[in-house]
C-alpha cells in the first residue's frame, strides 16, 4: 500500500476508486437492463405459447362439441325420417279407411233413399219435411260420388205431390 501512496496521489487513487465504482455500477446496470430485456422477451414467448395452448384446447373442446352435435343432428335426422316413415303408412291407412268409410256411406245413403222411394212412391205423396230429409241425405251422396240409379229415384221422388190426394 505504501508502494501504491507512492506511485500515486490520493486524488488519483480516489478517482480510480470512483471510476471503479462506477464501471462496477455501470456493469451491473447493464446486466440488470439485460435481465430486463431477456425477462421481457421470455414472457412474450411463455404468454403466446399460453395462448396458443389455450387456443388448442378450445378448438378441441368446441371439435368434440361440433361431433357430438353432428352425431345428435344425424340421429335427429334418422328419426325425423323414421317419423316420416311412420307418419306415411298412417295417412295412407287413414285416407284407406276414410276411402271405406266414404264407401260404405255411400251404400247407406242408397239403401235409406231406395227404402224411402219404395215407401212414398206405394203411398203416392211425400211430406216437405221427409223430402228436405231425403234431398241433403242425396246431395251428401252425390259428393261422396255417387252414381245415377239414386239420381233416377230422386227425380221420381221429386215428382210426387206433397200432401194426400
Amino acid at each position: 500500500m505504501a508502494d501504491l501512496l507512492k506511485n500515486f496521489s490520493i486524488e488519483q487513487i480516489l478517482l480510480f476508486s470512483v471510476l471503479f465504482v462506477g464501471a462496477i455500477r455501470g456493469i451491473i446496470d447493464l446486466v440488470l437492463w439485460m435481465k430486463k430485456i431477456y425477462k421481457k422477451k421470455f414472457d412474450e414467448d411463455h404468454n403466446t405459447l399460453i395462448l396458443q395452448e389455450t387456443v388448442e384446447k378450445r378448438h378441441n373442446k368446441y371439435l368434440k362439441q361440433y361431433e357430438e352435435i353432428m352425431k345428435k343432428y344425424d340421429s335427429l335426422e334418422e328419426k325425423i325420417d323414421q317419423l316420416a316413415e311412420v307418419m306415411k303408412q298412417n295417412t295412407e291407412k287413414i285416407e284407406k279407411k276414410l276411402s271405406q268409410l266414404t264407401a260404405s256411406d255411400m251404400h247407406d245413403i242408397k239403401s235409406f233413399i231406395v227404402e224411402k222411394h219404395h215407401t212414398y212412391i206405394k203411398q203416392g205423396w211425400i211430406d216437405d219435411f221427409t223430402m228436405d230429409t231425403i234431398e241433403k241425405r242425396f246431395s251428401d251422396y252425390v259428393v261422396e260420388g255417387g252414381n245415377s240409379y239414386v239420381k233416377g229415384l230422386m227425380m221420381e221422388l221429386r215428382a210426387l205431390p206433397h200432401f194426400p190426394q
